[in-house]
């Protein structure tokens, strides 16, 4: 009975960590217009992958993981609304090419496995775009510090539950969220007048 109590716990601040991860990117994009370092195409991917993890959520039983989810979902269309003037035609092939995967994986009763990868998928090309980049002024670093908040629950729920598809979301995410940190920091640093 306790193990119960612990994994519902778990669950429930897990899905409260993610809601307010997604907060503060759309929130800086509102508030400064700046797009600089944000990949669209991990951001369609993002909102793509809040669909597929509702429907997971509902076939499992897995209540946290489908009640996450339905919020989730318009916050991630709203992100991409506001970064419609940068999708171009490669994040456009990019998150069909996710789509298709998505809709197979749930074909073959393979979403599992789909959604493991999903983490990847969805911060991948924003490691690239942040690795790559020299300007990350339109990153929201408050995203990333609650990323880590947002992995280490969910990873820990994914255990309590035997979830493996929660366990590769915990590790990915954590590893994308310190180069993106690191990144950012890196930029910050190289942007600094050098004292005399």
């Amino acid at each position: 009975m306790v193990e119960v109590e612990i994994s519902a716990v778990l669950g429930w601040l897990a899905t409260v960590a993610f809601l307010v991860r997604l907060l503060p990117q759309p929130l800086r994009l509102l508030r400064t217009g700046v797009p600089d370092g944000v990949s669209a195409m991990a951001v369609m991917n993002i909102a793509l992958t809040e669909l597929a993890w509702l429907i997971y959520g509902l076939v499992e039983g897995l209540v946290p993981v489908w009640v996450v989810s339905l919020p989730a979902f318009p916050l991630g269309l709203w992100t991409v609304v506001l970064l419609r003037r940068q999708i171009n035609t490669r994040d456009l092939l990019g998150s069909g090419a996710w789509l298709v995967a998505i809709v197979l994986g749930s074909i073959f009763g393979a979403l599992a496995v789909v959604l493991a990868a999903s983490v990847f998928v969805n911060y991948g090309p924003q490691v690239v775009t942040a690795i790559r980049g020299h300007r990350l002024e339109g990153l929201a670093p408050a995203t990333w510090y609650l990323a880590l908040a947002d992995a280490a629950l969910w990873g820990a729920y994914g255990i309590s539950v035997g979830d493996p598809a929660l366990l590769g979301y915990c590790v990915i995410l954590t590893l994308s969220a310190l180069v993106i940190l690191g990144r950012i920091w890196r930029t910050r640093q190289e942007a600094l007048p050098l004292v005399a």
